[in-house]
């Protein structure tokens, strides 16, 4: 009996992107055509990532991004390059813990700001973490680049700080994203580059000053801050304009389940576009930058598939190819044009 998966050899071919896919599926035929490939032998990586978990949200983001391009939906945003080397954490950490993180290209320590209530007592409240604080670092340092000013006005509300980011307002959204924007506001940052015997220490806050009002929080019986306006540090500030990386703000927003996939989606921006020839990344390196954190090398490339197919369908330009080995990444043009 013919194998139901075989029909679908030349369409998840060595040269298959998912873009091509839905182009002549559509986003539910993508996803069936893939559900009948992974039942052939060593069936390849997009096909298990769009069978998968995440494959109707791939399969969606990937028509997203073809709409984006035909209609010229993109828009401009920046990200300064450490960020795109080593990022915040994807969850929550213990409130008075630092974050660190050691990759091939950098180290990224984060530490913990305090906020002081009116009674004197001092609490810590955490390390940013998650997609919203990777969404409002690419909107203050694209604001920053824009206007060409340090002073960024967020909003008189958590629903106007959404309404700015793309975010769909109301629920537990205004209160998560007022979280990290006082813990952005608040944390204080290193990269190294570098080792011990020689290298580059950048230690900077990002924020100089803020302002912001307190308002009840239901769950604690203590005021929450959303922080109104912000000024970054004159040394980030500076880094800013010296190394930014251009990214599709649009295309993001359609990664916002996934820190992972920003974090992915932000490497390659950086990385494609400067490349001078295809280039081999094995899995050990990718798992140092991308999954050390979150368990085993052994388990890494099952959990990074997914989060990987799901930056790769919104960056369409993007030429990135998976082997038994790592990736092959390729020269490729940048996300978006200026």
């Amino acid at each position: 009996m013919k194998n139901p998966g075989t029909d679908q050899g030349d369409l998840f071919g060595s040269a298959a992107n998912v873009h091509g896919i839905v182009e002549a599926r559509g986003v539910k035929g993508a996803v069936k055509a893939a559900q009948l490939a992974v039942l052939e032998n060593r069936p390849p990586s997009l096909s298990k990532a769009l069978a998968g978990r995440m494959g109707r949200q791939i399969a969606d983001t990937a028509s997203s991004a073809i709409v984006r391009e035909f209609e010229g939906g993109s828009e401009i945003g920046y990200s300064y390059s450490a960020w795109c080397l080593a990022g915040l954490p994807h969850r929550d950490q213990p409130k008075d813990q630092n974050w660190l993180i050691d990759t091939d290209y950098a180290r990224l320590l984060v530490r913990p700001g305090v906020r002081l209530r009116d009674d004197n007592s001092q609490e810590f409240i955490g390390v940013p973490f998650g997609s919203y604080a990777r969404l409002l670092m690419i909107d203050w340092q694209t604001e920053a680049l824009e206007r060409g000013s340090r002073e960024i006005h967020m909003g008189r509300s958590a629903s106007a700080v959404l309404a700015r980011l793309g975010i769909s307002r109301g629920g537990p959204s205004n209160g998560k994203v007022a979280e990290q924007l006082e813990r952005l506001a608040t944390c204080a940052v290193d990269f190294s580059f570098g080792n011990d015997k020689k290298g580059v220490i950048v230690n900077q806050r990002l924020v100089d000053a803020y302002s912001y009002i307190g308002e009840p929080d239901p769950r604690s019986k203590k005021a929450s801050r959303l922080v109104e306006r912000v000024v970054l540090s004159q040394a980030f500030f500076d880094e800013l304009r010296r190394h930014p990386v251009l990214v599709d703000r649009a295309a993001v927003r359609d990664l916002t389940t996934s820190p992972l996939a920003i974090d992915i989606y932000l490497w390659l921006a950086y990385r494609l576009h400067s490349l001078p020839k295809e280039t081999p990344i094995g899995w050990d390196r990718l798992w140092r930058q991308f999954g050390s954190k979150v368990g085993a090398l052994k388990n890494f490339k099952t959990q990074f598939e997914g989060p990987l197919h799901l930056a790769l369908s919104a960056y369409k330009n993007a030429k990135v190819r998976v082997s038994d080995r790592g990736l092959l990444l390729e020269p490729s043009p940048p996300p978006v044009s200026h």
